[in-house]
């Protein structure tokens, strides 16, 4: 009988000792374990576990993600799919923020419910099933009416999909002089409507978001207005 093949070893990727988050003083407010493990006393990314993200992202995006501190405020259907996706990526926090409880009539998009747990705090029914998806990422609840200063300077992103059209210029008022990024989201029947506030620093680089078009130039005129003659493919 032939031997099993040998177990997949554990390839961690240390942090780079150049880097540090765009707000250094989040580190020191939440009290938070690391994501991933520590290398010579150095953050480190777990290689084997985020391998597919780290083809996308790179090194570099991955170890910044495990150094980000994320606030989601509204667990209903679309804030529990946003905290899933955003836990299993592999942040390094993230805080859930919902003083409502859960009704009868969100069972169907909120998977972690049950009939049970109507009149439950959404967060508190959420967090154990969040949590299993990825030890590595910590998570706690924020138990208030109300987002404040002091609450929202704590972290890097902030993720409302909750409130109403003043809330959110309220939340956006704090956080973008602090160039915390903000994304506002909300869903109605088959329609959705989001709203990104990264900062006056972030720089756009796809206005469009359409792919690029390729083409084979034949000729380009020499004159006042540089007409290209391109072929057709």
């Amino acid at each position: 009988m032939s031997s099993p093949p040998p177990a997949k070893r554990q390839h961690i990727i240390p942090s780079a000792d150049t880097y540090s988050p765009p707000r250094n003083s989040c580190n020191n407010k939440l009290n938070h374990n690391n994501n991933g493990m520590t290398v010579n006393g150095e953050q480190a990314v777990d290689e084997n576990l985020y391998s597919r993200q780290i083809y996308v992202l790179g090194t570099e995006g991955m170890r910044r993600m495990a150094h980000t501190n994320i606030l989601i405020s509204g667990m209903s259907g679309l804030g529990l799919e946003i905290a899933k996706n955003i836990v299993l990526g592999g942040v390094k926090s993230v805080t859930l923020h919902d003083p409502e409880p859960i009704t009868t009539l969100e069972l169907s998009s909120n998977y972690y419910a049950s009939p049970e747990d109507v009149g439950k705090n959404r967060c508190e029914v959420c967090k154990p099933k969040l949590a299993e998806l990825n030890g590595y990422v910590a998570l706690d609840i924020l138990d208030a009416p109300t987002l404040t200063s002091e609450h929202l300077s704590k972290y890097h992103v902030v993720v409302m999909a909750r409130g109403s059209s003043e809330e959110w210029r309220e939340v956006s008022k704090i956080c973008h002089p602090l160039s915390i990024k903000v994304i506002f989201a909300k869903t109605c029947g088959l329609f959705g409507q989001i709203f990104c506030d990264f900062g006056p620093e972030f720089t756009l680089l796809d206005g469009t978001g359409e792919q690029p078009l390729s083409v084979m130039v034949q000729s380009i005129e020499k004159s006042k207005n540089g007409t290209v003659l391109c072929l057709e493919e």
